[in-house]
């Protein structure tokens, strides 16, 4: 699937836009150790020419990125970013907002290297992993991306997955859900959270990565949260008693 031509931002050279997404797709750990499409077929996955798509792979050659020889292909040589664990556990205040769900898709494959991380496997495994697009009101909210277990992930129906929040579906499933974790980022959307929220690969994003632990105090879900540029992050209140943040959950 190409990148839509809206996602671009026309003040950016594409072949940077390109480098940087590339370069974002290796920091996450979707290729780990592996070997980058060839030219061409980058070229059609981001609606971009060829010469485009070849001057990205020459400047992430050039900042160390991967390594390129002939008959090798383009080799990622650069270990996966993994991120500090989020803080203390996140007490849930608050009605949810009445979101609208786009299942954008949901299946087995390669999770990022925090996701990885959070699970206890190796980075590069393939763990079970579902985007969706939530609107509010009739506009683009957030996109969500969510990763669990394949035995646990592919238990959802796709009719949950349309219409509710993974934490009714967790309840509706027996599945306890006792704290979550949380940290917040600024950074740009990647490929295909910013075509869907409707802005340019350009425009910032607050980011947010949870880890959801059950009762046991094992992970049950790691989500990173794209939220559209308009919409305001959420108020949180700092217990001293206690160390633990609360935070509406409508966010």
């Amino acid at each position: 699937m190409s990148l839509a031509a809206s996602a671009f931002d026309d003040t950016v050279p594409l072949h940077h836009q390109v480098y940087v997404q590339l370069r974002r797709e290796i920091a996450d750990g979707l290729w780990p150790g592996s070997t980058l499409p060839g030219e061409t077929e980058l070229a059609a996955r981001f609606g971009v020419s060829v010469v485009t798509s070849r001057a990205a792979l020459a400047r992430l050659v050039t900042d160390g990125w991967v390594a390129r020889g002939r008959g090798r292909g383009t080799r990622v040589i650069v270990e996966p970013e993994t991120p500090p664990a989020p803080g203390p556990p996140l007490v849930p205040t608050g009605r949810r907002r009445p979101y609208r769900y786009t299942v954008l898709d949901a299946a087995v494959g390669t999770a990022p290297a925090e996701a990885c991380r959070a699970f206890g496997v190796a980075p590069g495994s393939a763990l079970w992993q579902c985007r969706r697009l939530r609107t509010f009101e009739g506009r683009p909210h957030s996109v969500t991306h969510n990763v669990q277990r394949v035995e646990q992930g592919e238990r959802h129906s796709e009719r949950r997955l349309a219409s509710l929040p993974m934490t009714a579906i967790f309840a509706a499933e027996g599945v306890e859900v006792a704290s979550l974790r949380r940290r917040v980022q600024a950074t740009h959307a990647p490929v295909g959270v910013a075509e869907h929220l409707g802005i340019t690969l350009s425009d910032p994003v607050l980011v947010a990565t949870f880890t959801v632990h059950g009762a046991d105090g094992g992970v049950v879900e790691w989500v990173r949260i794209h939220l559209h540029p308009d919409e305001a992050g959420p108020d949180e209140e700092l217990d001293l008693r206690t160390g633990a943040w609360s935070a509406d959950t409508r966010w």
